[in-house]
């Protein structure tokens, strides 16, 4: 017996693994009983035990033997299994492999008119037959069309001459099927679309200083650009300007960039690019806060440190919230900015803000605990404690008084929370909202004025306090 076998529980509930090569390859063509056999036969093969032979499969399946064995025959035709005897029956499982194997199988006449259709597209060269094999794998793969990818070369033709390579035409054809579009109609309708952006395109070259011949890529980028992201061509070759010679890629990466960080307008990223030794300098003083170090902080300031600012921080409050992170161990710039979006969530964005903000968390936490202890509760405020509070104060309108009045009468119940808020939940109801109503059940509604925040100065160390004091608060 082996040393680890899996329990027959975990057979029966666990998962068998199809690669996705034979789904796309094998699966399309071949009988359902042939597919049927060979999906069972990979879950017998990590089953074991008794019932691991022909006769439970032919039993489960309802399928003769005889079929069983010519359906085994057909995989290992493909490689996919080996037969090792027939009686008794033993077949072992290959890797599925995809390209040799896949051009095994295809029938020699399936792509005869494709390959007459395609040669007198590309008419000053012979086809070879790696070609022709690339050009099937690719069809058989992505399920594009024969006819959509004549299309594709004679576009590719049209703008490069009838000698172009066919790693260009199979380049252009994965793009268009990345983007679902696999039918000869639907690739003829897009690449009739693309020729509309040549003369923005030139533009665009003129400013990054290039003067080679527009090639489909460039269509795609350009379109993706202004349609997907929505930039007008005057920013487009601002950007463009400020990065002579550089690639079509190189441009993309930094529109992906300015996308990401939601700039859009000439001013915005001109503004940017501005300020960018500024927010390096601040990039640079949170990592040092939260003590974590990185070679490059591109991707602090395009990914994190800009956004911050567009939400309404500053250097100061974004200083004042690194060190609080610091304080509570948060120690990477993912949970700093889980921090700030929680900050951003309330409306805090100033230093005052977040430090009165700060300073209410600390003096509700204590007058929580002054409740649980008016209730006879000697234990620390939980997360459960903080709910109700903000219900009895915030949704009920309720005052500190009222509150340590109903946990005075809770002191001794069996669960006191639970009276606590039955009770207010009864006063509420009843409009009693103060201690002399409560003690003369007479009806009264009240209401709760809004807290505001007030813009004070805070010391290192009066922060530092508040710092302290936070480390078990969550807000």
């Amino acid at each position: 017996m082996a040393f680890c076998n899996y329990s027959q529980e975990l057979t029966n509930v666990g998962y068998t693994t199809v690669d996705n090569v034979f789904i796309t390859n094998y699966l399309p063509e071949a009988p359902n009983k042939y597919v049927d056999i060979y999906l069972f036969g990979l879950y017998l093969c990590s089953k074991g035990g008794q019932d691991n032979n022909l006769d439970t499969m032919a039993r489960v399946l309802g399928i003769d033997k005889e079929d069983i064995l010519t359906a085994y025959t057909y995989w290992q035709e493909l490689g996919l299994v080996h037969i090792l005897q027939k009686n008794p029956c033993e077949v072992v499982y290959m890797p599925v492999r995809s390209d040799d194997v896949l051009l095994k199988k295809i029938k020699p006449q399936k792509y005869q008119q494709f390959n007459k259709d395609i040669q007198g597209v590309l008419c000053e060269r012979m086809i070879s037959t790696n070609e022709y094999n690339e050009y099937y794998i690719f069809l058989e793969t992505t399920f594009f069309e024969p006819k959509a990818l004549v299309a594709v070369a004679k576009y590719c033709a049209e703008k490069k001459g009838n000698d172009i390579n066919y790693p260009y035409i199979l380049k252009v054809a994965r793009s268009l099927a990345d983007s679902g579009v696999k039918t000869v109609d639907a690739v003829e309708q897009k690449l009739s679309t693309t020729v509309k952006y040549t003369d923005d395109i030139k533009l665009l070259f003129g400013a990054l200083g290039t003067k080679r011949h527009i090639e489909y890529d460039d269509r795609r980028l350009f379109e993706k650009w202004t349609e997907g992201m929505g930039y007008d061509l005057e920013t487009l070759r601002f950007v463009a300007k400020k990065h002579k010679k550089a690639s079509m890629d190189y441009l993309d990466r930094r529109i992906e960039a300015y996308y990401k960080m939601g700039l859009h307008s000439v001013a915005e990223i001109a503004d940017y690019d501005k300020n960018r030794d500024k927010m390096f300098e601040l990039a640079k003083q949170i990592n040092k806060i939260i003590g974590v170090y990185y070679q490059s902080l591109d991707f602090i300031i395009e990914d994190y440190v800009t956004p911050w600012l567009q939400k309404g921080f500053d250097d100061d409050s974004l200083t004042l919230v690194a060190k609080y992170c610091f304080k509570q161990n948060v120690r990477t710039i993912d949970g700093m900015d889980g921090v700030v979006q929680k900050f951003y969530q309330k409306g805090l964005t100033s230093v005052g803000a977040i430090a009165q903000y700060m300073t209410e968390l600390v003096s509700q936490d204590k007058q929580i605990k002054t409740v649980l202890q008016t209730a006879g509760l000697l234990r620390g405020v939980s997360a459960s404690d903080r709910g109700s509070y903000k219900t009895w104060t915030d949704a009920w309108g309720f005052a500190d008084d009222v509150i340590l009045y109903v946990a005075g009468l809770a002191n001794g119940a069996t669960n006191q929370m639970a009276y606590i808020n039955k009770v207010l939940a009864d006063f509420k109801s009843k409009g009693v909202d103060s201690v002399e109503k409560a003690l003369q059940q007479k009806q009264h509604t009240g209401k709760k004025a809004e807290p505001k925040y007030k813009e004070r100065q805070y010391s290192d160390e009066e922060y530092n306090a508040l710092f302290e004091d936070l480390k078990n608060i969550e807000f």
